[in-house]
């Protein structure tokens, strides 16, 4: 990705990836003079993010990752919210009873009986469900947002800005493929795990960019799965060291924003404490969730660009749509 800026006359350069500073104030063509607001009237809507494509290096992916929450963080962090609130909410109520609800001053205190009255209290049956919603919902959840952004940057490649109300009609529109895919891919990486997690690996890299193809060309199921592997072969070794650095980018900033609430949740207990364990796992989540998601749908292009063209093709359909 070349440069992500705003769509308005005098725009500023911006780095690859970055969004340009906002484009000074529109100005009166005679008198040169910045246009002052006119009282009553509504304000403009803001510019529509302009997104430059290129071939992109695996920088371009991480830093445009981020880029792109900037662009349009209220909409973005607000459908990540939808998914991740309620989701780290009841993980955290189910395993409120780990290490019997106590916490580690109490475990590791004088009194011996402490600890074996805490394990014969311990639920495991809430535990294990606390322990599952963690794992498949915000999976998931990112497979919503992937394709959520893969259509919103789209739109901003031809001069469309979709709402918030767009982005949540697409994501449920198209829950079949996405649902159908998220199940495929992932017993796929299961197995996988047999041949030592070299399998692992290489079903996600064939199949990292499944979310951003639905949200963007809304193919079937079949056509989802073999046109990620189209995309990824040519390059699948650059692809899966983007995706393996994208996820320890995403495991470094999460374990660091989510450590503060949950560590002072172990020292207290998470019997009475269980709102700071999901406090910390949302904080984290609301990050590295739409960070991995936007870094996703930037490889995606980029896949398009280098095998398609599509840099070719936007710039026409754009010029099209100004034309019009």
């Amino acid at each position: 990705m070349a440069r992500m800026q705003q769509d308005s006359p005098g725009r500023a350069w911006a780095s690859p990836g970055s969004v340009a500073e906002p484009a000074a104030p529109a100005r009166d063509a005679a008198t040169g003079r910045a246009q002052a607001a006119v009282p009553g009237r509504a304000p403009a809507p803001p510019p529509v993010p302009h997104v430059a494509l290129r071939p992109m290096t695996v920088a371009d992916v991480l830093d445009g990752g981020f880029s792109v929450i900037k662009a349009r963080p209220r909409r973005i962090l607000t459908l990540t919210a939808a998914f991740v609130v309620p989701v780290q909410i009841l993980a955290a109520w189910l395993q409120r009873d780990v290490a019997g609800g106590l916490g580690l001053t109490e475990v590791f205190g004088d009194d011996p009986t402490v600890l074996r009255e805490a394990s014969g209290s311990s639920t495991g049956g809430g535990e294990l469900l606390g322990l599952i919603a963690l794992l498949l919902v915000p999976s998931l959840a990112l497979v919503c947002l992937a394709a959520a952004i893969g259509h919103l940057v789209s739109g901003w490649s031809v001069g469309h800005d979709a709402s918030g109300r767009e982005l949540v009609r697409l994501v449920a529109s198209r829950w079949w493929p996405l649902l159908a895919t998220f199940v495929v891919v992932h017993a796929a990486e299961v197995a996988g795990v047999f041949s030592c997690y070299i399998g692992s690996f290489a079903v996600m890299a064939l199949f990292v960019v499944v979310a951003p193809i639905v949200g963007v060309e809304n193919p079937t199921v079949g056509e989802t799965l073999g046109r990620s592997v189209r995309l990824v072969r040519g390059r699948f070794w650059p692809v899966l060291g983007t995706a393996v650095l994208m996820g320890v980018v995403s495991s470094l900033l999460g374990n660091t924003l989510s450590a503060l609430p949950q560590g002072v949740a172990a020292l207290i207990g998470f019997d009475a404490a269980w709102p700071l364990v999901a406090l910390g796992g949302i904080l984290g989540q609301l990050v590295t969730a739409p960070f991995v998601a936007a870094a996703t749908t930037l490889l995606y292009f980029d896949l398009r660009v280098r095998t398609e063209g599509l840099d070719i093709e936007f710039g026409a359909r754009r010029a099209i749509n100004r034309a019009g």
